[in-house]
């Protein structure tokens, strides 16, 4: 008979980091003090500091957690839970924003969107790393998300001191396009923000597809081995 596999688990442990995270993140960001004159000019960078943090717990705190626990029997549908947990989260703070500064709509939704693609990214390393017990697929992914993080602000900074000209790069990674939606104020987006955004999900949706593909097909090379 083969080995009955364990469950799936519910990331209650992750969801209660993930809210700590974020309360964290807006004691440093916001505070607990109303500013002098309280305005949407006043909110905005707080605001946009928290969102970066969160971009950081996504791409970096989610990846590091999964990615040092042991192999999970489904990694797919593992990381298929978290993220609909994590987002869940993301949808509960991102828009709320919109109070507190002068984002229209469309704008916060450039900004959810893009937070969303690049978790989607994330949420794909850890799937296809988390099924396997060797550290070399793990250690592989942690550093890809930690690339897609912090590669934006590397070439911007690089940029700055070698007076190289970076703005075709301000969006790569979550970081710097967070920032740069941050900062457009009561206008939309760009159409290149968007056609940014475009490609990134684009590029998420790939991803899962080709970890679809590639599980079906390993199901398949398993199935005739064992036949």
């Amino acid at each position: 008979m083969p080995e009955a596999r364990p469950p799936l688990i519910l990331p209650r442990g992750l969801i209660m980091l993930a809210a700590i995270w974020l309360i964290v993140s807006w004691l440093l960001a916001l505070g607990l003090h109303m500013p002098i004159q309280p305005s949407a000019a006043a909110f905005t960078p707080g605001v946009r500091l928290m969102l970066l943090s969160m971009a950081v717990g996504l791409m970096i705190g989610w990846p590091l957690l999964r990615l040092s626990q042991q192999p999970t029997a489904y990694p797919g549908r593992q990381t298929m839970l978290d993220l609909f947990a994590l987002l869940a989260l993301v949808q509960i703070v991102v828009w709320p924003m919109r109070l507190i500064t002068a984002w229209p709509p469309v704008r916060t939704a450039a900004i959810d969107a893009t937070i969303i693609g690049w978790a989607l990214l994330a949420g794909a390393m850890i799937a296809a790393s988390t099924g396997v017990p060797r550290r070399g697929p793990r250690t592989l992914a942690m550093l890809a998300c930690l690339a897609m993080c912090f590669l934006g602000p590397v070439l911007a900074w690089v940029g700055v001191f070698t007076g190289g000209h970076w703005m075709d790069l301000m969006d790569l990674g979550p970081l710097m396009a967070i920032n740069t939606l941050g900062r457009g104020g009561g206008a939309p987006p760009s159409a290149e923000q968007w056609r940014w955004i475009t490609l990134l999900l684009a590029a998420a949706v790939i991803a899962w597809i080709a970890l679809g593909v590639v599980g079906m097909f390993g199901k398949g090379v398993r199935s005739d081995v064992e036949r």
